[in-house]
């Protein structure tokens, strides 16, 4: 029997083998591939740290006005962003190990696989790349500020994303490995593992699939507006969200495995394992699934 949310659907059927509830809201969420664990953070400013299964394995109720929060593949470090420009650092049982404020506001966050630095992007277009110890080993200036960015999980590089205009390939030293000026806006990234695949949301323009040094490759055309898009390290799920509040999983090729209409309450973030089986996704009421196919 189909979830009551996900009466609305077509495609393959998930089962759902996780459904909670978080009254305060989920302000964002990280999945650990490795470590299979699922960082939450709410809007009252609790960071969970739940089991792929759903047990509880840790809990900070100390991070008030969260905003968004990433964690490593293997689940031994963590960051924060609280407020406009607070990076809160934090180890494998969500204690906080040290934080920095930066000058001016903070556009997004990444982590490495492993853990070892962070990446801090700002609203002034510069990216500050920080290793977990501290230790600031490089910054770099981009034409707009990324938005969006992501390290490879095979080579010590991230690939960033302005909201519009700007994508970029730099090394961990801040070095410049590509640039590629960009005429869609962007609601979302995401780059397979190996890093030869770049998808971004943007919005009218579909679903646009970039090659890994930033060249068109294809689109994929889905019923509405996507804001988020998240792909499989193994390049071989796609899943989406729309503004229409529409939830795709999609293959590499763009054809359609399931889509649900989730307008009666709304996605708001949404994750996945390295191979696609599992999604996760939180809604407007502060509702968590985890749909497994």
């Amino acid at each position: 029997m189909k979830h009551a949310l996900l009466q609305d659907s077509q495609g393959t059927s998930p089962s759902v083998v996780m459904d909670d509830v978080f009254p305060e809201g989920i302000v964002d969420m990280a999945f650990a591939a490795e470590a299979r664990t699922l960082l939450i953070a709410t809007g009252a400013g609790t960071l969970t740290l739940l089991r792929q299964d759903g047990i509880l394995l840790q809990a900070n109720r100390t991070m008030t006005g969260v905003e968004s929060v990433v964690w490593a593949d293997n689940g031994q470090f963590g960051a924060a962003l609280v407020g406009k420009n607070k990076v809160v650092c934090f180890d494998s049982t969500l204690q906080p190990l040290w934080d920095v404020k930066v000058t001016g506001s903070v556009r997004t966050l990444a982590i490495t696989p492993f853990g070892s630095h962070l990446a801090v992007c700002a609203d002034s277009a510069r990216t500050h790349i920080v290793t977990t110890d501290r230790e600031q080993i490089a910054k770099f200036d981009t034409t707009r500020p990324l938005g969006f960015v992501q390290f490879l999980k095979e080579k010590p590089r991230l690939v960033g994303a302005a909201e519009f205009g700007h994508l970029c390939c730099h090394e961990l030293d801040g070095t410049e490995v590509w640039n590629e000026r960009i005429t869609n806006n962007v609601g979302g990234m995401s780059v397979t593992g190996c890093g030869r695949r770049i998808l971004l949301a943007s919005h009218n323009q579909g679903i646009q699939m970039l090659t890994g040094r930033g060249n068109q490759k294809g689109a994929f055309m889905v019923d509405g507006v996507p804001t988020q898009v998240f792909a499989s390290e193994d390049r071989k799920r796609i899943a989406a969200f729309t503004q229409e509040s529409r939830l795709y999983r999609l293959n590499f090729e763009g054809e359609l495995q399931w889509a649900a209409d989730l307008s009666a309450d709304s996605p708001q973030t949404i994750c996945m394992d390295a191979f696609g089986n599992r999604l996760f996704v939180s809604t407007q009421s502060g509702r968590l699934l985890q749909l497994k196919w």
